[in-house]
């Protein structure tokens, strides 16, 4: 087959002649091959008949010319053999000949050359026309079908490119569709229809709107898509989509222009991927958050919103609205007895009954909430005033004070409730808090389980109270407020064995204050502890220069609260000091002997032990005595409470009283402070009942540094001295 291919003649266009019946006209068949890579693939032919006799005619004495095939010019040749001279010539791209017979006189008189330029001109003239016509015919014919291949070559390579294009795309996780500049759907793949449920047949010629939008896809992301497609420009975002069941899911959809053309006009790709696990997941965090939020806005035990949910309420709706509101402050009564004699599942059983009468007894707009203890904080609706607020508390004392029983044992309890309302433009409703706050102290201080609203009066006197805060803050600031120190002496001896630090104000115009003058607004301040932590650092400084004196303090007692304990590094205010063999004590009240304290108070306390401090406990049997409460504690020292020291002298009772509380307390291995000794007598009796150390006026009264100072020399030098 390869001989065969190398022997064929060339493929080109051919003349080819057929004489006519005319002397001078013929028929000229052209042909024209169409060639594709390489080979025939057919033949363009045409037939045209030509008066030749103005190209063979050379004047009346032109002689003869035929034009004759390749056989016929052989022929020619053999059949006029001798009897004459014949020129021939062949045609080029065509297979006949031009042949002129003349005879030997011709040829001589016109010379050869003649007839052959002649000839040639004949040629020109017949041969021009047909290769014009055969170079027209590769132009119009031959090339642009080669042309025509190549494309088609081109395009083979193309669609087989997009035939694995569309391959991959069937085989694509990703949901893929081609919309046109309307959004109708042209393709799409395998996945759309498992995504959608709906078959390539059914989506073609339809919206996806028409298809996957629903109830609840968001009109706002509609829009931003279908703006993207008019603007031409990719789009990427989330929407909901609902598949052929009706069943919803999410989707991240991509949709980018795709390059316009003439035939197709504007297409657009849409790729979407399933995102339904992620938003759900995304739900439940949310919804857990949700529950979380809603459940760190409640109080576990009563239900009710608590501190917390209070503070975003005033933060949002209330002081920063014009809309004058109405709280009321509630403070149970008589409830640490319960605790106390009952127990802390009888204090929770009456706590959950005092949110249920608050949550039935409340209008439908009010808010009742506990911050926490046993106080409780009631929202009013908007419009509602102080007659409206004393007409509830009045209703809620009643239910409050009826008896709850507890596991078969009656529990009794009451409330004091303190009304403030921004009505009237006394106060603003960002001082509602505060307000109530004053109004229930002054309640309690009336008798408790009563209602006082916050009056002009009583506005005067918090006026007052936040002079005397500012006072405090400025005088904290300053330092002025400074320890003055009370001697303790042992029983036996009458030796000085200690000292304890008492908080004093040396008020820049009032003068010096007593604890009594400034720890009722300190304590509402919560600036006690930064009271208690200035008292010790300076305490801890003026002991540490009577050592450097050579007079010697054995032992330094501060009072401290359970709040100040647990948060206050007392041993790192200690580190820039040296004390040597003083000992540091902590008073803490004897309430924290019957309050259920929490790991972490335990845990401090322990670890303040470890570190060197003694731990005493001040005020014992004031009304709150715990044996089991002492055991579990076991301080260093209890300090009897001076009501109970006062009697002594003329009190039977009182003296056996103190005598069992000496002797529990050395069965446990506790040592015993007497406070309150005021005279020789009690010193006496207190020391025959078995009392270790003595503090009391009998021996000196509270004083300041510089007195400290003397008071200690003069001991040292066996200089005996009682307070007058």
């Amino acid at each position: 087959m390869t001989d065969m291919i190398e022997r064929r003649a060339p493929i080109e266009p051919r003349i080819s002649y057929r004489p006519a019946d005319g002397k001078h006209e013929a028929y000229f068949l052209v042909t024209i091959p169409i060639v594709s890579t390489g080979g025939l693939e057919g033949m363009l032919a045409f037939e045209r008949t030509l008066d030749l006799s103005h190209v063979l005619s050379a004047g009346k004495e032109a002689p003869p010319t035929i034009i004759a095939t390749t056989f016929q010019r052989e022929y020619w040749e053999e059949w006029h053999n001798g009897a004459g001279t014949a020129v021939s010539t062949e045609m080029p791209g065509a297979d006949f000949h031009l042949i002129v017979d003349t005879d030997a006189e011709v040829l001589q008189s016109v010379g050869r050359r003649l007839v052959l330029t002649g000839i040639a001109v004949a040629m020109l003239a017949l041969v021009l026309p047909f290769s014009v016509m055969a170079a027209s015919g590769m132009r119009a014919i031959v090339r642009p079908h080669q042309e025509l291949e190549k494309s088609r070559a081109a395009l083979s390579t193309q669609q087989d490119e997009l035939t694995e294009l569309a391959q991959i795309a069937q085989l694509a996780r990703e949901s893929i569709m081609v919309m046109d500049e309307y959004e109708r759907i042209l393709w799409t793949n395998s996945a759309f229809t498992q995504l959608s449920g709906y078959t390539q047949d059914e989506a073609i010629g339809r919206r996806p709107s028409e298809l996957l939008y629903g109830p609840h896809t968001a009109l706002k992301t509609r829009r931003e898509i279908r703006k993207a497609i008019e603007d031409e420009r990719q789009v990427q975002t989330e929407i909901l989509n609902y598949r052929k069941d009706g069943t919803a899911y999410w989707v991240n959809i991509g949709i980018s222009p795709l390059a316009a053309s003439v035939k197709t006009g504007r297409r657009f790709a849409s790729i979407s991927t399933d995102i339904t696990a992620t938003k759900d997941a995304q739900a439940k965090v949310a919804e857990a958050t949700a529950a979380t939020e809603e459940q760190s806005l409640r109080d576990p035990l009563t239900n009710l919103p608590n501190r917390r949910f209070l503070d975003n309420i005033f933060d949002t709706s209330v002081t920063n609205t014009d809309l004058p509101r109405t709280l009321v402050r509630i403070d149970l009564d008589h409830f640490k007895n319960v605790n106390d004699t009952l127990g802390h599942s009888a204090g929770d059983f009456v706590l959950q009954q005092v949110g249920k009468i608050l949550k039935d007894g409340i209008g439908t707009n009010d808010v009742a909430v506990r911050v926490g203890g046993d106080e409780f904080v009631i929202l009013m609706a908007a419009g509602s005033g102080t007659g409206d607020a004393a007409e509830l508390t009045k209703r809620l004392l009643v239910k409050i004070r009826e008896e709850m029983i507890f596991e078969g044992k009656i529990c009794r309890i009451g409330a004091s409730f303190g009304v403030a309302s921004a009505i009237g433009g006394l106060i603003q409703n960002c001082d509602l808090l505060k307000s109530a706050d004053s109004a229930l102290y002054t309640a309690k201080d009336l008798g408790r389980n009563t209602t006082t609203v916050y009056t002009p009066q009583l506005h005067s006197i918090v006026n007052e109270k936040r002079m005397l805060s500012a006072e405090i803050e400025y005088g904290l600031a300053n330092g002025e407020f400074q320890p003055f120190f009370q001697p303790q002496f042992d029983a036996q001896t009458q030796d000085m064995v200690g000292i304890e630090a008492l908080a004093r104000w040396h008020h820049s115009t009032r003068g010096l204050l007593s604890p009594a003058q400034f720890l009722p607004v300190s304590n509402q301040l919560r600036l006690t502890p930064e009271i208690d932590r200035q008292i010790f650092r300076y305490g801890i400084e003026k002991v540490q220069i009577l050592n450097s004196l050579g007079l010697f303090i054995p032992k330094i007692a501060f009072n401290m609260d359970t709040h100040q304990i647990v948060n206050t590094r007392i041993e790192d205010i200690m580190l820039g000091y040296d004390l040597g063999e003083t000992r540091v004590a902590l008073e803490v009240l004897e309430s924290v002997l019957v309050e259920e304290q929490d790991h972490n108070f335990v845990n401090r306390i322990n670890n303040l032990r470890q570190k060197g401090f003694q731990i005493e406990v001040d005020d014992f049997g004031s009304g709150h005595a715990s044996v089991i409460g002492l055991k579990h504690l076991h301080p260093h020292v209890m300090k009897l409470d001076r009501m109970l020291v006062q009697p002594v002298d003329n009190d039977p009772t009182a003296r056996a009283l103190i005598r069992n509380m000496i002797e529990m307390g050395k069965a446990l291995g506790i040592s015993v402070t007497a406070e309150g000794v005021e005279t020789a007598e009690h010193a006496a009796i207190m020391a025959d009942l078995g009392c270790d150390t003595l503090q009391g006026f009998y021996f000196a009264r509270p004083m300041d540094f510089e007195d400290l100072k003397s008071f200690v020399s003069q001991q040292n030098h066996g200089v005996a001295g009682h307070a007058s």
